[in-house]
């Protein structure tokens, strides 16, 4: 027992140095072994939801910070103490004291020994309101574009773990007996006239166990992501083109809703990211393009697309319910150091749309800079674009945040 809590501990505090130097946890659990990856990413989890009180109470009982290594080991054994029901409270304090004593020394151990023995027996951190749960840089910048009542419902949103939510990508959509097998729900929809239906599962094992998951039929997506695609008018649609698409999920949308025929090339500049791209092609037997490059380095041939969708990278600030490491990471100038990349994306793209072909851009941010201030910079640099109109989806404990627009190249 005592090995297992240690691997996941010492598995929790390499995710808490990663992130420390900006990386994604998303990116760290990728890396994880399978057998500690479930448990870490809890803990990792449950701490980021409640980074703001955990960092507060143990500050009651420490009077000079100790080293970020130190910290680190406090900050992950609260988590274990107050929301991890595996271990008990007494044990994962006991967990860290022994791997700071061989790890770190003597007399850490004694500290942390002290910390953790005082913080046991107290009720798990419980704070509710933005002030308490929030990360101040971004409270700030939320207060200037959101009302008290939206924040409050984003700091609701961010406490809530959400379940695992998963949509049909081919069949007949499933019936009751198939959702009891997945110990499955719908979910509402996130939007009016929401393109696809959406379902939610506590049990995600059942879901990746079920030989229709090999097959296709399901695959793992917020119902957030169909905001953009729900834009689009796939009437006239016969090839479209995906500039930012791993690991593939609005590329699956896209490509269910072309005619018999219809091409798609969905490329990415990231070569990790388009295997999964590309396995999750191959599972519904498709077999279309899926490049590793930038728009500007696409084939010359590649161009007049009747869609372009760009999903470019951003902040994302609106998908903080399923990975809350994102609003700790963000800065005041994380949103200025995107702003070149996305317009550079934006144009590259425009560029590839055919006259009178539409052009989607998303993103799962929230911020108004990201989106609608970028969609009316574009406008004002390209005469040869009609406005479509914009849409904002905030999160929620149902679904996560996102932002589309359209735009229609002028014939």
């Amino acid at each position: 027992m005592r090995g297992a809590a240690e691997h996941i501990l010492e598995t929790a505090l390499a995710g808490l140095e990663w992130t420390d130097r900006g990386g994604s946890l998303d990116d760290f659990l990728d890396r994880t072994e399978a057998e500690c990856r479930s448990a870490a990413g809890f803990v990792l989890f449950a701490f980021f939801r409640r980074k703001k009180s955990i960092d507060r109470l143990l500050a009651g009982f420490i009077r000079k910070t100790p080293d970020r290594k130190i910290m680190h080991l406090l900050e992950i054994a609260a988590a274990q103490i107050f929301f991890c029901r595996g271990i008990a409270g007494s044990s994962a304090a006991n967990v860290a004291v022994g791997w700071c004593r061989s790890h770190i020394g003597g007399g850490p151990a004694g500290f942390v020994n002290a910390v953790l023995r005082k913080i046991t027996p107290l009720p798990p951190p419980s704070e509710d309101s933005p002030e308490a749960v929030l990360p101040d840089p971004v409270l700030r910048r939320w207060r200037a574009q959101f009302s008290p009542e939206e924040i409050a419902g984003f700091a609701h949103a961010f406490l809530t773990p959400p379940d695992t939510a998963f949509r049909c990508t081919a069949g007949p959509l499933p019936d009751a007996a198939e959702l009891a097998e997945l110990d499955a729900e719908p979910v509402p929809p996130p939007f009016p006239n929401c393109p696809f239906p959406f379902y939610r599962t506590r049990d995600p094992g059942k879901l990746l166990a079920s030989p229709r998951w090999q097959t296709g039929r399901w695959y793992i997506q917020d119902p957030a992501t169909a905001l953009a695609v729900s834009l689009a008018d796939f009437r006239h649609v016969r090839r479209a083109l995906d500039i930012c698409a791993a690991p593939g999920g609005k590329s699956l949308m896209i490509a269910e809703k072309l005619p018999p025929g219809g091409m798609l090339v969905a490329a990415d500049r990231s070569g990790i990211r388009q295997k999964r791209t590309r396995e999750n092609f191959l599972r519904r037997n498709w077999d279309f393009p899926t490049p590793v490059a930038t728009p500007e380095a696409l084939p010359e041939h590649w161009r007049d697309f009747d869609l372009v969708l760009a999903d470019v990278p951003c902040s994302n600030t609106g998908v903080f319910r399923g990975r809350p490491d994102t609003l700790w990471r963000f800065r005041a100038d994380t949103v200025a150091e995107l702003a070149d990349l996305q317009t550079r994306l934006v144009q590259a793209a425009a560029d590839r749309v055919a006259p009178g072909g539409q052009f989607l851009y998303s993103t799962c941010s929230i911020d108004r800079e990201e989106n609608e201030e970028r969609c009316a910079a574009f406008l004002r640099d390209r005469a040869d674009f009609h406005d479509g109109g914009g849409r904002r989806l905030s999160p929620c404990p149902d679904h996560d945040g996102a932002y589309a627009h359209l735009f229609q190249k002028k014939r």
